[in-house]
Protein backbone atom coordinates (compact mmCIF):
# COMPACT_ATOMS: atom_id res chain seq x y z
CA UNK A 1 0.00 0.00 0.00
CA UNK A 2 1.30 3.46 -0.91
CA UNK A 3 1.98 5.82 1.95
CA UNK A 4 2.82 9.51 2.05
CA UNK A 5 4.52 11.82 4.54
CA UNK A 6 4.75 15.62 4.71
CA UNK A 7 8.33 16.93 5.00
CA UNK A 8 9.54 20.48 5.61
CA UNK A 9 12.25 22.03 3.50
CA UNK A 10 13.01 23.78 0.26
CA UNK A 11 14.26 21.90 -2.78
CA UNK A 12 16.12 24.62 -4.66
CA UNK A 13 18.65 22.84 -6.83
CA UNK A 14 17.94 23.36 -10.54
CA UNK A 15 19.73 24.74 -13.55
CA UNK A 16 18.92 28.28 -14.57
CA UNK A 17 16.12 28.63 -17.08
CA UNK A 18 16.24 31.13 -19.91
CA UNK A 19 15.36 34.60 -18.70
CA UNK A 20 14.36 37.86 -20.32
CA UNK A 21 14.77 40.12 -17.33
CA UNK A 22 17.04 43.16 -17.17
CA UNK A 23 16.65 43.95 -20.86
CA UNK A 24 18.35 46.94 -22.40
CA UNK A 25 16.74 50.26 -23.29
CA UNK A 26 19.04 52.27 -25.55
CA UNK A 27 16.72 54.67 -27.35
CA UNK A 28 16.60 52.85 -30.68
CA UNK A 29 13.52 53.07 -32.92
CA UNK A 30 10.57 51.67 -30.96
CA UNK A 31 8.78 50.47 -34.12
CA UNK A 32 9.40 46.78 -34.73
CA UNK A 33 8.61 44.91 -37.95
CA UNK A 34 9.00 41.58 -36.17
CA UNK A 35 5.93 41.98 -33.97
CA UNK A 36 5.61 40.95 -30.29
CA UNK A 37 7.18 37.81 -28.85
CA UNK A 38 4.47 35.15 -28.69
CA UNK A 39 6.56 32.74 -26.59
CA UNK A 40 8.06 35.01 -23.94
CA UNK A 41 5.40 34.36 -21.30
CA UNK A 42 6.72 30.84 -20.64
CA UNK A 43 10.21 31.89 -19.51
CA UNK A 44 9.81 35.13 -17.57
CA UNK A 45 11.38 35.23 -14.10
CA UNK A 46 9.74 36.51 -10.94
CA UNK A 47 10.59 40.15 -11.49
CA UNK A 48 8.64 40.25 -14.78
CA UNK A 49 5.62 38.21 -13.80
CA UNK A 50 2.39 39.53 -12.36
CA UNK A 51 2.25 41.35 -9.03
CA UNK A 52 0.33 38.46 -7.46
CA UNK A 53 2.95 35.94 -8.61
CA UNK A 54 5.74 38.19 -7.34
CA UNK A 55 4.15 38.45 -3.89
CA UNK A 56 3.56 34.69 -3.79
CA UNK A 57 7.20 33.98 -4.64
CA UNK A 58 8.42 36.32 -1.89
CA UNK A 59 6.11 34.75 0.66
CA UNK A 60 7.41 31.32 -0.31
CA UNK A 61 10.97 32.49 0.29
CA UNK A 62 10.09 33.71 3.78
CA UNK A 63 8.45 30.49 4.88
CA UNK A 64 9.50 26.84 4.77
CA UNK A 65 7.61 25.15 1.95
CA UNK A 66 6.30 21.63 2.53
CA UNK A 67 7.65 18.69 0.59
CA UNK A 68 5.27 15.78 0.01
CA UNK A 69 6.81 12.34 -0.32
CA UNK A 70 5.03 9.44 -2.04
CA UNK A 71 6.33 5.88 -2.27
CA UNK A 72 5.32 2.22 -2.25
CA UNK A 73 7.04 1.89 1.14
CA UNK A 74 7.63 4.90 3.40
CA UNK A 75 9.25 4.93 6.86
CA UNK A 76 9.56 7.97 9.14
CA UNK A 77 11.05 8.09 12.64
CA UNK A 78 9.52 11.03 14.47
CA UNK A 79 12.10 10.99 17.28
CA UNK A 80 15.24 11.03 15.13
CA UNK A 81 13.84 12.63 11.98
CA UNK A 82 15.13 9.82 9.75
CA UNK A 83 12.99 8.83 6.76
CA UNK A 84 13.22 6.52 3.74
CA UNK A 85 11.06 5.48 0.80
CA UNK A 86 11.33 2.88 -1.96
CA UNK A 87 9.40 1.85 -5.05
CA UNK A 88 7.64 4.43 -7.17
CA UNK A 89 8.90 7.45 -5.26
CA UNK A 90 7.85 11.03 -5.96
CA UNK A 91 8.99 14.10 -4.04
CA UNK A 92 6.87 17.20 -4.69
CA UNK A 93 7.68 20.77 -3.67
CA UNK A 94 6.04 23.74 -5.36
CA UNK A 95 6.29 23.25 -9.12
CA UNK A 96 9.15 20.76 -8.81
CA UNK A 97 8.78 16.99 -8.84
CA UNK A 98 11.55 14.52 -8.13
CA UNK A 99 11.16 10.92 -9.37
CA UNK A 100 13.30 8.09 -8.03
CA UNK A 101 13.18 4.49 -6.76
CA UNK A 102 14.89 5.05 -3.41
CA UNK A 103 15.37 8.06 -1.14
CA UNK A 104 16.52 8.47 2.44
CA UNK A 105 17.48 11.35 4.68
CA UNK A 106 16.84 13.22 7.90
CA UNK A 107 14.20 15.87 8.45
CA UNK A 108 16.05 17.54 11.33
CA UNK A 109 19.39 17.95 9.56
CA UNK A 110 17.76 18.55 6.17
CA UNK A 111 19.83 15.90 4.37
CA UNK A 112 18.45 13.89 1.44
CA UNK A 113 20.26 11.08 -0.39
CA UNK A 114 19.39 9.51 -3.76
CA UNK A 115 21.89 6.65 -4.09
CA UNK A 116 20.15 5.26 -7.17
CA UNK A 117 19.72 8.63 -8.84
CA UNK A 118 16.56 10.29 -10.00
CA UNK A 119 14.87 12.82 -12.28
CA UNK A 120 13.86 16.38 -11.40
CA UNK A 121 11.20 18.18 -13.47
CA UNK A 122 9.87 21.74 -13.35
CA UNK A 123 7.94 23.91 -15.86
CA UNK A 124 10.92 24.90 -18.03
CA UNK A 125 13.61 22.38 -17.10
CA UNK A 126 14.34 18.78 -16.25
CA UNK A 127 17.47 16.86 -15.32
CA UNK A 128 18.59 13.42 -14.25
CA UNK A 129 21.46 12.31 -12.01
CA UNK A 130 22.92 8.92 -11.15
CA UNK A 131 23.62 9.96 -7.54
CA UNK A 132 22.50 12.97 -5.47
CA UNK A 133 23.11 14.42 -2.03
CA UNK A 134 21.33 17.60 -0.94
CA UNK A 135 20.79 19.55 2.28
CA UNK A 136 17.57 21.54 2.55
CA UNK A 137 18.82 23.68 5.44
CA UNK A 138 21.97 25.17 3.93
CA UNK A 139 20.95 24.57 0.28
CA UNK A 140 24.14 22.77 -0.68
CA UNK A 141 24.64 19.48 -2.43
CA UNK A 142 26.31 17.31 -5.02
CA UNK A 143 25.14 15.52 -8.18
CA UNK A 144 26.96 12.88 -10.24
CA UNK A 145 26.41 12.18 -13.95
CA UNK A 146 23.83 14.88 -14.61
CA UNK A 147 22.03 15.47 -17.91
CA UNK A 148 18.96 17.43 -18.86
CA UNK A 149 17.39 20.45 -20.48
CA UNK A 150 16.82 24.00 -19.26
CA UNK A 151 14.91 26.36 -21.51
CA UNK A 152 16.62 26.08 -24.88
CA UNK A 153 19.76 24.41 -23.50
CA UNK A 154 20.57 20.68 -23.56
CA UNK A 155 23.41 19.85 -21.17
CA UNK A 156 25.32 17.08 -19.43
CA UNK A 157 28.28 16.81 -17.05
CA UNK A 158 30.08 14.28 -14.89
CA UNK A 159 29.72 16.13 -11.61
CA UNK A 160 28.11 19.24 -10.11
CA UNK A 161 28.25 20.96 -6.73
CA UNK A 162 25.38 23.12 -5.48
CA UNK A 163 25.53 26.26 -3.34
CA UNK A 164 22.78 28.79 -2.58
CA UNK A 165 24.02 31.16 -5.31
CA UNK A 166 25.68 29.05 -7.98
CA UNK A 167 25.73 25.58 -9.53
CA UNK A 168 29.24 24.49 -10.54
CA UNK A 169 29.98 21.80 -13.13
CA UNK A 170 33.51 21.16 -11.90
CA UNK A 171 34.57 18.07 -13.87
CA UNK A 172 33.79 19.26 -17.37
CA UNK A 173 30.48 19.64 -19.17
CA UNK A 174 28.88 20.33 -22.51
CA UNK A 175 25.82 22.15 -23.76
CA UNK A 176 23.98 22.65 -27.03
CA UNK A 177 20.67 23.99 -28.28
CA UNK A 178 20.59 21.65 -31.27
CA UNK A 179 17.92 18.91 -31.07
CA UNK A 180 19.66 16.75 -33.69
CA UNK A 181 19.91 13.06 -32.85
CA UNK A 182 21.15 11.41 -36.06
CA UNK A 183 23.92 13.87 -37.01
CA UNK A 184 26.37 15.85 -34.89
CA UNK A 185 24.92 18.94 -33.18
CA UNK A 186 25.04 22.06 -35.35
CA UNK A 187 26.82 23.77 -32.46
CA UNK A 188 28.32 22.11 -29.37
CA UNK A 189 30.11 23.92 -26.54
CA UNK A 190 32.36 22.05 -24.12
CA UNK A 191 34.13 23.43 -21.05
CA UNK A 192 36.31 22.15 -18.22
CA UNK A 193 34.36 24.16 -15.66
CA UNK A 194 30.95 25.87 -15.78
CA UNK A 195 29.43 28.22 -13.19
CA UNK A 196 25.65 28.67 -13.45
CA UNK A 197 24.12 31.68 -11.67
CA UNK A 198 20.37 31.01 -11.95
CA UNK A 199 18.48 33.51 -14.13
CA UNK A 200 21.56 35.73 -14.38
CA UNK A 201 24.53 34.31 -16.30
CA UNK A 202 26.67 31.27 -17.13
CA UNK A 203 30.47 31.46 -16.93
CA UNK A 204 32.41 28.71 -18.72
CA UNK A 205 36.18 28.19 -18.48
CA UNK A 206 38.51 26.62 -21.07
CA UNK A 207 35.81 26.54 -23.75
CA UNK A 208 35.83 24.78 -27.12
CA UNK A 209 33.28 25.45 -29.88
CA UNK A 210 32.31 22.68 -32.30
CA UNK A 211 30.22 23.16 -35.46
CA UNK A 212 28.93 19.95 -37.05
CA UNK A 213 31.43 17.95 -35.00
CA UNK A 214 34.49 20.01 -36.03
CA UNK A 215 36.44 22.13 -33.55
CA UNK A 216 36.42 25.70 -34.89
CA UNK A 217 37.94 27.75 -32.07
CA UNK A 218 38.54 27.97 -28.31
CA UNK A 219 38.19 30.57 -25.57
CA UNK A 220 39.63 30.84 -22.08
CA UNK A 221 36.39 32.27 -20.64
CA UNK A 222 32.86 32.44 -22.03
CA UNK A 223 30.20 34.55 -20.28
CA UNK A 224 26.62 34.00 -21.42
CA UNK A 225 24.12 36.55 -20.10
CA UNK A 226 20.58 35.32 -19.52
CA UNK A 227 18.86 38.62 -20.33
CA UNK A 228 17.73 37.91 -23.89
CA UNK A 229 20.20 40.43 -25.29
CA UNK A 230 23.22 38.23 -25.85
CA UNK A 231 24.67 38.94 -29.29
CA UNK A 232 25.24 35.78 -31.30
CA UNK A 233 29.02 35.38 -31.60
CA UNK A 234 29.47 31.73 -32.52
CA UNK A 235 29.27 31.99 -36.31
CA UNK A 236 29.22 34.78 -38.94
CA UNK A 237 25.96 36.26 -40.20
CA UNK A 238 25.37 36.30 -43.93
CA UNK A 239 22.79 38.59 -45.52
CA UNK A 240 21.88 40.57 -48.61
CA UNK A 241 20.14 43.88 -49.19
CA UNK A 242 19.89 46.02 -52.31
CA UNK A 243 21.51 48.98 -50.52
CA UNK A 244 24.52 47.04 -49.17
CA UNK A 245 24.74 44.05 -51.50
CA UNK A 246 26.19 40.91 -49.90
CA UNK A 247 26.92 41.43 -46.19
CA UNK A 248 29.14 39.45 -43.84
CA UNK A 249 28.99 40.22 -40.11
CA UNK A 250 30.84 38.64 -37.23
CA UNK A 251 30.61 39.64 -33.57
CA UNK A 252 33.48 38.70 -31.25
CA UNK A 253 33.82 39.13 -27.50
CA UNK A 254 36.88 38.53 -25.36
CA UNK A 255 36.05 38.38 -21.66
CA UNK A 256 38.62 40.27 -19.59
CA UNK A 257 36.58 39.47 -16.48
CA UNK A 258 33.06 38.34 -15.63
CA UNK A 259 31.70 41.86 -16.29
CA UNK A 260 34.28 43.44 -18.62
CA UNK A 261 34.83 42.38 -22.24
CA UNK A 262 36.54 43.65 -25.37
CA UNK A 263 34.23 43.44 -28.38
CA UNK A 264 34.54 43.72 -32.11
CA UNK A 265 31.95 43.79 -34.90
CA UNK A 266 33.59 42.95 -38.19
CA UNK A 267 31.29 44.03 -41.04
CA UNK A 268 31.92 43.76 -44.75
CA UNK A 269 29.53 44.74 -47.55
CA UNK A 270 29.91 44.66 -51.32
CA UNK A 271 28.93 48.31 -51.77
CA UNK A 272 30.46 49.86 -48.64
CA UNK A 273 33.55 47.75 -48.01
CA UNK A 274 34.96 46.96 -44.58
CA UNK A 275 33.21 48.76 -41.71
CA UNK A 276 34.36 47.42 -38.32
CA UNK A 277 33.52 48.51 -34.77
CA UNK A 278 35.67 48.06 -31.67
CA UNK A 279 34.76 48.66 -28.09
CA UNK A 280 34.75 47.83 -24.40
CA UNK A 281 31.61 46.60 -22.63
CA UNK A 282 30.94 46.51 -18.90
CA UNK A 283 27.82 44.53 -18.08
CA UNK A 284 26.25 43.73 -14.71
CA UNK A 285 22.87 42.47 -13.58
CA UNK A 286 21.51 46.00 -13.02
CA UNK A 287 23.32 48.29 -15.45
CA UNK A 288 25.72 48.42 -18.40
CA UNK A 289 28.31 50.74 -19.93
CA UNK A 290 30.06 50.60 -23.30
CA UNK A 291 32.62 52.60 -25.23
CA UNK A 292 32.84 52.06 -28.98
CA UNK A 293 34.52 53.42 -32.07
CA UNK A 294 33.43 52.43 -35.55
CA UNK A 295 30.39 51.82 -37.73
CA UNK A 296 26.79 50.99 -36.85
CA UNK A 297 23.84 50.10 -39.10
CA UNK A 298 20.11 50.28 -38.43
CA UNK A 299 17.34 48.05 -39.80
CA UNK A 300 16.86 50.31 -42.86
CA UNK A 301 20.52 49.94 -43.98
CA UNK A 302 21.50 53.42 -42.79
CA UNK A 303 25.16 53.52 -41.71
CA UNK A 304 26.73 55.94 -39.25
CA UNK A 305 30.26 56.25 -37.91
CA UNK A 306 30.61 56.73 -34.17
CA UNK A 307 33.80 57.97 -32.51
CA UNK A 308 34.45 57.96 -28.76
CA UNK A 309 30.83 56.93 -28.36
CA UNK A 310 29.95 56.25 -24.73
CA UNK A 311 26.68 54.76 -23.44
CA UNK A 312 25.63 53.95 -19.89
CA UNK A 313 22.26 52.46 -19.05
CA UNK A 314 20.08 51.09 -16.31
CA UNK A 315 18.48 47.77 -17.19
CA UNK A 316 14.77 47.30 -16.71
CA UNK A 317 13.90 47.31 -13.01
CA UNK A 318 10.59 46.94 -11.21
CA UNK A 319 9.35 50.22 -9.71
CA UNK A 320 7.91 48.52 -6.63
CA UNK A 321 6.53 45.14 -5.59
CA UNK A 322 2.98 46.46 -5.68
CA UNK A 323 3.08 47.85 -9.23
CA UNK A 324 3.19 45.87 -12.52
CA UNK A 325 5.61 48.44 -13.98
CA UNK A 326 9.29 48.35 -14.92
CA UNK A 327 11.57 51.18 -16.02
CA UNK A 328 14.90 51.59 -17.81
CA UNK A 329 17.11 54.56 -18.67
CA UNK A 330 20.20 55.40 -20.75
CA UNK A 331 22.67 58.18 -21.58
CA UNK A 332 24.70 58.36 -24.81
CA UNK A 333 27.38 60.82 -26.00
CA UNK A 334 29.70 60.56 -28.98
CA UNK A 335 30.92 62.06 -32.25
CA UNK A 336 28.61 60.87 -35.04
CA UNK A 337 29.30 61.18 -38.76
CA UNK A 338 26.75 60.49 -41.52
CA UNK A 339 27.59 61.56 -45.10
CA UNK A 340 28.76 65.22 -44.78
CA UNK A 341 27.26 65.74 -41.33
CA UNK A 342 29.54 65.50 -38.30
CA UNK A 343 28.13 66.26 -34.86
CA UNK A 344 28.67 65.62 -31.18
CA UNK A 345 25.52 63.69 -30.42
CA UNK A 346 24.07 63.63 -26.90
CA UNK A 347 20.99 61.59 -26.09
CA UNK A 348 19.28 60.35 -22.96
CA UNK A 349 15.93 58.85 -22.15
CA UNK A 350 13.73 56.80 -19.87
CA UNK A 351 10.96 54.31 -20.55
CA UNK A 352 8.24 52.54 -18.57
CA UNK A 353 6.65 49.20 -19.47
CA UNK A 354 3.56 47.53 -18.07
CA UNK A 355 3.71 43.81 -17.39
CA UNK A 356 2.08 41.85 -20.18
CA UNK A 357 -1.70 41.83 -19.71
CA UNK A 358 -3.44 38.53 -20.53
CA UNK A 359 -7.10 38.25 -21.43
CA UNK A 360 -7.43 34.45 -21.24
CA UNK A 361 -6.16 31.54 -19.17
CA UNK A 362 -4.22 30.08 -22.09
CA UNK A 363 -2.15 33.31 -22.35
CA UNK A 364 -2.85 33.42 -26.08
CA UNK A 365 -4.45 36.89 -26.09
CA UNK A 366 -2.37 39.71 -24.60
CA UNK A 367 -1.54 43.42 -24.51
CA UNK A 368 1.89 45.10 -24.14
CA UNK A 369 2.07 48.79 -23.15
CA UNK A 370 4.98 51.21 -22.97
CA UNK A 371 5.69 54.93 -22.61
CA UNK A 372 8.93 56.89 -22.58
CA UNK A 373 10.69 60.20 -23.12
CA UNK A 374 13.99 61.09 -24.78
CA UNK A 375 16.06 64.17 -25.64
CA UNK A 376 18.66 64.57 -28.41
CA UNK A 377 21.19 67.39 -28.76
CA UNK A 378 23.44 68.05 -31.77
CA UNK A 379 26.51 70.31 -31.91
CA UNK A 380 26.25 70.49 -35.73
CA UNK A 381 23.24 72.84 -35.74
CA UNK A 382 22.86 73.35 -31.98
CA UNK A 383 19.47 71.67 -32.18
CA UNK A 384 17.55 70.00 -29.37
CA UNK A 385 14.82 67.45 -29.98
CA UNK A 386 12.44 66.38 -27.24
CA UNK A 387 9.95 63.62 -27.82
CA UNK A 388 7.66 61.25 -26.02
CA UNK A 389 7.36 57.63 -27.14
CA UNK A 390 4.24 55.50 -26.93
CA UNK A 391 3.79 51.88 -27.95
CA UNK A 392 1.01 49.33 -27.56
CA UNK A 393 0.82 45.84 -29.06
CA UNK A 394 -2.22 43.57 -29.03
CA UNK A 395 -1.38 39.96 -29.90
CA UNK A 396 -3.43 36.83 -30.46
CA UNK A 397 -2.09 33.31 -30.95
CA UNK A 398 -4.92 31.23 -32.40
CA UNK A 399 -3.03 27.92 -32.53
CA UNK A 400 0.37 26.52 -33.45
CA UNK A 401 -0.08 27.75 -37.03
CA UNK A 402 -1.71 31.19 -36.82
CA UNK A 403 -0.89 34.32 -34.86
CA UNK A 404 -1.65 37.98 -35.47
CA UNK A 405 -0.97 41.36 -33.91
CA UNK A 406 -1.82 45.05 -34.12
CA UNK A 407 0.61 47.68 -32.80
CA UNK A 408 0.56 51.43 -32.31
CA UNK A 409 3.77 53.53 -32.20
CA UNK A 410 4.28 57.26 -31.69
CA UNK A 411 7.63 59.06 -31.75
CA UNK A 412 8.61 62.45 -33.19
CA UNK A 413 10.80 61.88 -36.26
CA UNK A 414 11.13 64.84 -38.64
CA UNK A 415 13.42 66.93 -36.45
CA UNK A 416 16.19 64.29 -36.14
CA UNK A 417 19.48 65.39 -37.71
CA UNK A 418 20.58 61.88 -38.70
CA UNK A 419 18.72 59.27 -40.72
CA UNK A 420 20.27 56.55 -38.55
CA UNK A 421 17.57 55.10 -36.26
CA UNK A 422 15.14 57.83 -37.30
CA UNK A 423 11.54 56.59 -37.06
CA UNK A 424 10.00 56.02 -40.50
CA UNK A 425 6.90 57.94 -39.44
CA UNK A 426 5.70 59.82 -36.40
CA UNK A 427 2.49 57.87 -35.80
CA UNK A 428 2.31 54.27 -37.01
CA UNK A 429 -0.42 51.65 -36.94
CA UNK A 430 1.00 48.23 -37.71
CA UNK A 431 -0.75 44.92 -38.17
CA UNK A 432 0.76 41.56 -38.97
CA UNK A 433 -0.20 37.95 -39.60
CA UNK A 434 1.99 34.84 -39.44
CA UNK A 435 1.18 31.36 -40.74
CA UNK A 436 3.42 28.44 -39.75
CA UNK A 437 3.23 25.70 -42.38
CA UNK A 438 5.18 23.44 -40.00
CA UNK A 439 7.92 23.85 -37.40
CA UNK A 440 10.45 24.76 -40.11
CA UNK A 441 8.49 27.03 -42.49
CA UNK A 442 6.52 30.23 -41.91
CA UNK A 443 5.14 33.17 -43.88
CA UNK A 444 4.51 36.64 -42.37
CA UNK A 445 2.73 39.69 -43.78
CA UNK A 446 3.21 43.12 -42.15
CA UNK A 447 1.22 46.24 -43.04
CA UNK A 448 2.55 49.60 -41.76
CA UNK A 449 0.07 52.48 -41.95
CA UNK A 450 1.09 56.14 -41.58
CA UNK A 451 -1.63 57.69 -39.41
CA UNK A 452 -0.16 61.19 -39.74
CA UNK A 453 -0.32 61.26 -43.55
CA UNK A 454 -3.29 58.91 -43.87
CA UNK A 455 -1.84 56.21 -46.12
CA UNK A 456 -0.01 52.88 -46.27
CA UNK A 457 3.69 53.47 -45.68
CA UNK A 458 5.05 49.96 -46.23
CA UNK A 459 4.05 46.34 -46.76
CA UNK A 460 6.44 43.45 -46.02
CA UNK A 461 6.34 39.78 -46.92
CA UNK A 462 8.72 37.51 -45.00
CA UNK A 463 9.38 33.79 -45.53
CA UNK A 464 11.50 31.76 -43.11
CA UNK A 465 12.89 28.25 -43.39
CA UNK A 466 14.86 26.44 -40.69
CA UNK A 467 17.71 24.05 -41.46
CA UNK A 468 17.87 22.58 -37.94
CA UNK A 469 19.78 25.38 -36.13
CA UNK A 470 20.32 27.57 -39.20
CA UNK A 471 17.67 29.78 -40.71
CA UNK A 472 17.21 31.58 -44.02
CA UNK A 473 14.88 34.57 -44.14
CA UNK A 474 13.72 36.14 -47.42
CA UNK A 475 11.93 39.47 -47.09
CA UNK A 476 10.31 41.69 -49.72
CA UNK A 477 9.70 45.30 -48.68
CA UNK A 478 7.37 47.56 -50.62
CA UNK A 479 7.72 51.13 -49.30
CA UNK A 480 4.66 52.54 -51.02
CA UNK A 481 5.12 56.01 -49.55
CA UNK A 482 8.57 56.31 -51.15
CA UNK A 483 8.00 54.15 -54.22
CA UNK A 484 10.88 51.91 -53.19
CA UNK A 485 10.84 48.12 -53.45
CA UNK A 486 13.68 45.97 -52.12
CA UNK A 487 14.74 42.42 -51.26
CA UNK A 488 16.50 41.41 -48.05
CA UNK A 489 17.96 37.97 -47.35
CA UNK A 490 19.55 36.65 -44.13
CA UNK A 491 21.22 33.33 -43.41
CA UNK A 492 21.90 33.02 -39.72
CA UNK A 493 22.41 30.70 -36.78
CA UNK A 494 19.27 30.63 -34.67
CA UNK A 495 18.47 29.17 -31.21
CA UNK A 496 21.65 30.90 -29.90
Amino acid sequence: MKKQILLAGVLTFSVASTSFAASYYNGSDISDRQGPDFEIEETLPVEKTSVAASKKAKNEQKQVLPIVLYGDNVLYHKDTGDFSATGNVRVLQGQQTLYTTKVEGNLQTGDVFLHSGGRLTEPDAQMTGEWLRYNFNNKTGEIKKIAGTSGKDIFKANHATITPDVIILDEGGQTTRCPAVIHDPCVLITAKKVEIYPKEKIIAHDVKIYIKGKHVYSRDVWVNKMDGKQTQSIAPRLSYSEDDGLKLKFHYEYNLSEELSAVGDFNYTDKNGYRPTYGINYDTKDYYAKLQDGWSEDSDDHWIKKQSDFTVGLKNKRISDGLPLTYGAYYNHGLWKEDDIKSWHTEYGINFNHDRIYFDNQKSFFLDLGIGAKQKKESYDESTTNTMTYNASLGKKFDERWNTWASYYWEKSKEDLFQYNRPDMQEELQNGLTYNFDKNNSLTFVNRYDLGNGGVYEQDWRYRHNFCCWQIEIEYRDKKAEGDKSWHIKYDLVRW
